[in-house]
């Protein structure tokens, strides 16, 4: 939360949408950008989806989740093979932590949140290389804030 307030007041010279859809141009082919429940990447679908809040953003915060997405898409590019590993593994982790707190306290259910969070917290490479390919698509002005901003929101 506090990442939101420090950065929200630096403002972009494009809504978060506009930068979204432009750097897909550039450098994907089949991919846009649609407004959607949740920020996310749907590869199946070919879509980059953000909330409206994001999509309609001006500030530097609002442009690092938007390129953050965005990173993600981009490495659909030769990366497939990683990219289905890395959703495969969040799915899994994040279900055995939902069967893990149905089950507890018990071993059972104690060893379903170990494997959980180790599963969630393989991805995390994945996570990282997706804030690099964003950061190698950014306006150069807002590089470094926008830097910041994305380890803030990694290491939040």
């Amino acid at each position: 939360m506090w990442v939101y307030f420090r950065f929200r007041p630096i403002l972009a010279e494009e809504e978060a949408e506009v930068f979204a859809e432009r750097v897909l141009r550039l450098h994907m082919s089949g991919f846009r950008v649609e407004r959607g429940w949740r920020n996310g990447v749907s590869y199946a679908d070919r879509v980059v989806r953000l909330t409206s809040p994001v999509m309609r953003g001006r500030s530097v915060y609002h442009l690092a989740i938007a390129a953050h997405e965005v990173g993600h898409a981009l490495q659909w590019r030769g990366e497939e093979a990683w990219v289905r590993s890395a959703n495969g593994a969040l799915t899994a982790g994040f279900g055995f932590l939902v069967l893990g707190f149905a089950l507890a306290p018990s071993s059972l259910g104690g060893g379903s949140v170990l494997l959980g969070y180790a599963l969630v917290a393989s991805t995390y490479p994945f996570e990282a290389d997706a804030n690099r390919e964003a950061l190698n698509v950014v306006p150069p002005q807002h590089r470094e804030e926008l830097r910041k901003v994305l380890q803030a929101l990694s290491s939040s």
